[in-house]
């Protein structure tokens, strides 16, 4: 005689058995490893110019969704690295909030100071860790129909693009910030007078002889 099935026996185990995993699950976290990813916060304020330390962040679990590129998931990443900004608690860390590599002198780049007779100006909003593109502008005394004329008078394309800013400088010899913060740009510290650029040695050369020929310099970002 067949034994009758005992339908309500087997949901029993079935549900005892899927209780189990879900307490399993939760145990070892594995939902939440699945739709979440690890990212590097600040765990109190970071001032701008401060060497990150363990002490300075900690690992937060990022919803999938709103992770991106630019976040940091690994905290040796950042530890040992310079603010460039002010990192606000709670707020993950990006390459933009780091001193990045290309503002250390290289065997190839080294930091430049730009003589102010070379500069048309320079921008107030201007500050460290910017990158910028050269234009050159004739200043020279030759007649206005020979410079229309002449198209080595005219640089319609910059002479440099994404130059990074090692140092802004005001009159009293410090760096120019922002009053506010870091980011502020409208309201500096004090007037930008002189400004160094990570160049290479024959950068620095192609400006020195434009500006021998008669050419100044525009720095924008």
């Amino acid at each position: 005689m067949r034994k009758k099935f005992n339908k309500q026996l087997f949901f029993s185990v079935f549900f005892f058995l899927l209780f189990l995993g879900a307490v399993a699950a939760n145990e070892l976290d594995l939902v939440k490893s699945l739709t979440t990813t690890e990212v590097v916060m600040a765990k109190e304020i970071i001032e701008k110019d401060t060497v990150i330390t363990d002490e300075n962040v900690w690992l937060f679990q990022m919803p999938n969704e709103l992770v991106s590129e630019e976040m940091f998931r690994n905290v040796n990443d950042v530890v040992g690295k310079t603010a460039t900004q002010v990192i606000l608690p709670s707020q993950y860390i990006s390459s933009k909030a780091l001193d990045q590599s290309v503002l250390r002198p290289t065997a190839d780049h080294e930091f430049f100071p730009i003589p102010s007779a070379w500069l048309i100006d320079i921008q107030g909003t201007l500050r460290r860790y910017d990158q910028v593109n050269i234009s050159a502008i004739y200043s020279g005394k030759q007649d206005a129909t020979e410079v229309a004329f002449n198209s080595s008078l005219i640089k319609s394309e910059y002479i440099l693009e994404q130059v990074p800013v090692a140092y802004v400088k005001g009159s009293r010899n410090e760096e120019v910030t922002g009053i506010q913060s870091g980011d502020d740009r409208l309201y500096g510290t004090q007037n930008p007078s002189n400004i160094q650029l990570s160049l290479t040695l024959e950068d620095f050369k192609t400006l020195e002889k434009l500006y021998m020929e008669g050419y100044k310099f525009v720095i924008s970002n």
